[in-house]
């Protein structure tokens, strides 16, 4: 009987010794932990903007003209020197010649007169110094019935087109427009408290739509005096006008186009981040992380500091040689999860 007995405690013995590293193992819990990185970092202000040609140019009439030929149309890439439009002085109509010698001369003036404004649907005081410079002694002003060529001032693309062949020109209205594409800016706007940070000469890095895929490198050329108001959904506020010029060479720059701006404040330096997911708060609102410790798991108050794309900057409470544990809804698929792992005993 006792043979039978110490049969069955060793045997009871045996079959607990098997169990226990399963029940061992079951009380193990495996966590993704991450060490602070040291990463470089530039403060920056924020903003947006429009890209401009640095040169552009309106062509306006000094007299009264009829186009005569139209060479290029509205978006055609013209040549610095290249004729754009070659146009004839109005005076070649023969409404401009009648008579402004002998009898009947007022006369004939004051019916000029009328003829020319209402051939061109001008009001009189409009054409009365164009007409004027027809009565000139004979011999004199041939040359203004020369035809008058009109040449790009710059290398770019017309941004107004010339008026169809026959279309009357007025003093001061503008033959055409074109915008040259060698130089550019950037016309940035921020607040006015972001204003008092920044100087001419600072860096900028500008992205966006207007410079393409590319990422082009500016520098702060001008700061606007003053304040102006701009309307930001529904509220009000005072910003400054900036411009940055383009530096180095320009890739698929478009004019007219957005683009965002990062205007460096300081000089680059260094700081330790983490993942926003690896980042806990308390119902005091106190910022914490968990931190894999030798035998145990503890929590760790921490100081956050800047957000970037990377993480949030950790001023305290943590050193580069740290583990911090990720929190389990941050990796939902653990056996794929790349990263370091820390054994740990599940309490309770």
């Amino acid at each position: 009987m006792k043979k039978q007995l110490a049969l069955a405690t060793i045997t009871g013995a045996i079959i607990l010794a098997g169990a226990t590293p399963g029940l061992v193992l079951r009380g193990v819990t495996r966590c993704q932990v991450i060490s602070p990185q040291t990463v470089s970092h530039h403060s920056s202000i924020r903003c947006e903007g429009t890209i401009y040609s640095e040169e552009g140019y309106d062509l306006l009439s000094s007299g009264l003209y009829q186009v005569e030929e139209r060479r290029i149309s509205l978006g055609d890439w013209v040549e610095k020197g290249e004729t754009l439009a070659v146009l004839a002085p109005a005076g070649e109509d023969p409404v401009l010649y009648l008579q402004t010698q002998g009898s009947g001369f007022r006369e004939a003036e004051e019916a000029g007169l009328a003829a020319l404004a209402q051939s061109y649907s001008f009001a009189e005081e409009e054409v009365q110094p164009q007409w004027k410079s027809l009565l000139l002694p004979s011999g004199q002003g041939q040359e203004e019935t020369q035809p008058v060529v009109v040449t790009a001032p710059v290398t770019g693309v017309v941004t107004k087109g010339v008026p169809l062949p026959g279309s009357v020109i007025k003093p001061g209205m503008t033959i055409c427009a074109v915008e040259g594409r060698e130089r550019y800016f950037a016309l940035l706007t921020v607040g006015e408290k972001d204003a008092g940070k920044i100087a001419v000469g600072s860096q900028v890095q500008l992205t966006g739509e207007g410079v393409g895929e590319a990422v082009c490198a500016g520098v702060l050329t001008k700061i606007y005096p003053g304040t102006r108001k701009e309307l930001k959904g529904t509220t009000s506020q005072k910003v400054v006008d900036l411009e940055v010029a383009i530096q180095g060479e320009p890739g698929e720059i478009r004019p007219g186009y957005t683009v965002k701006a990062d205007i460096f404040i300081e000089e680059p330096g260094e700081m330790m981040i983490l993942p926003y997911e690896s980042i806990r708060q308390d119902p005091d609102n106190t910022e914490y992380v968990t931190v894999a410790g030798k035998y145990h798991l503890e929590k760790r108050p921490i100081a956050t500091g800047r957000e970037t794309l990377e993480g949030v900057e950790i001023l305290s409470g943590l050193s580069p040689d740290d583990l911090v544990v990720i929190p389990d809804r941050a990796w939902a698929d653990r056996d794929e999860k790349p990263g370091r792992y820390l054994l740990q005993w599940e309490e309770g």
